[in-house]
């Protein structure tokens, strides 16, 4: 079997399906009158994701592929392509770098600037699955790279991979509640809804691809509770194509020009969104110990003669 063309096939198919979902999702929506479709906003997600899916079928030989047979070449290891049990590490590795890569991507400002984008929308629905940037698969793949190097056949981990990325596009519903049992195992559409969410107790959680017991087991899982109110926590304000996928690099490079040394200002792109390009220093922190308070003694009271 052929799995890179099956790749290629299965995105000639996955493409037209895609974009059926949204028409049907939106025409439920426009029926219920409940705002979760707004035509200007699916219009420029609709957009970005075909020149998404442009640029990714270009990068997937260019750069993709050939990065993962690269770190191939430099394997002593290699796995049968007809093993079961090939099949199910690849789809575990998969899940378990995403995590990483995903995570990554809101916590360091270099990656915040282009994974941003898929932040951007203040809706939650199935045309934002593919708002995606138009450069992050150009170091995607070396998230993948350990897989390859770990000898797992390379044909088998795009595949693999495509096939991951198909299934979050349904998690991106208003639609579908909770899962029961599903819950503790899955990434579910209630558990990207959070995801998605710029409420405060909501930020940097629930990162998982497929499976969300990376967010279990890392500390970084969080249920749907609160009503979600989607977007930046800085909002883009904007519906324009390019001004969505410029809006977070030239946020980082306004940052970059706050007072700092050129070492500081390299540091800053591996810091956390919200950091300060240098830390107060502890000398500067003014602090009271309690036993260091002494109450002023009280004024007399002067009687009116």
């Amino acid at each position: 079997m052929d799995l890179m063309q099956l790749t290629q096939d299965i995105l000639q198919i996955v493409a037209p399906i895609t974009l059926g979902l949204i028409a049907f999702e939106a025409a439920y929506s426009y029926g219920k009158r409940d705002g979760v479709y707004e035509v200007k906003d699916t219009i420029a997600s609709v957009i970005t994701s075909l020149g998404y899916q442009w640029i990714r079928k270009i990068l997937l030989g260019a750069v993709f592929a050939s990065g993962l047979m690269w770190a191939q070449s430099l394997s002593p290891f290699e796995w049968s392509v007809t093993s079961p049990w090939t099949w199910v590490l690849c789809f575990l590795l998969v899940d378990f770098f995403y995590y990483w890569d995903h995570r990554l991507g809101h916590e360091l400002n270099i990656l915040w600037a282009f994974h941003n984008i898929h932040h951007s929308s203040e809706k939650f629905n199935l045309a934002v699955a593919s708002r995606l940037s138009w450069v992050e698969e150009v170091y995607r793949w070396i998230f993948l790279a350990p897989l390859a190097f770990l000898g797992i056949p390379v044909p088998m981990i795009v595949l693999m991979k495509l096939l991951h990325r198909v299934y979050q596009v349904p998690v991106h519903t208003n639609y579908i509640g909770k899962l029961g049992i599903l819950e503790y195992v899955l990434a579910t559409p209630s558990q990207h809804r959070v995801h998605h969410a710029r409420n405060e107790q909501y930020l940097d959680k629930n990162y998982g691809g497929a499976l969300c017991i990376w967010d279990r087991l890392f500390g970084t899982f969080e249920p749907e509770v609160e009503a979600v109110e989607y977007g930046l926590v800085k909002q883009i304000n904007t519906t324009n194509v390019f001004k969505i996928q410029t809006i977070g690099p030239e946020r980082l490079w306004a940052e970059l020009q706050q007072p700092g040394t050129w070492g500081e200002k390299f540091l800053y792109l591996f810091k956390k969104p919200g950091s300060p390009m240098r830390a107060v220093p502890a000398d500067n922190v003014i602090t009271m110990e309690a036993e260091d308070f002494t109450p002023m003694p009280p004024m007399p009271v002067q009687e009116s003669a």
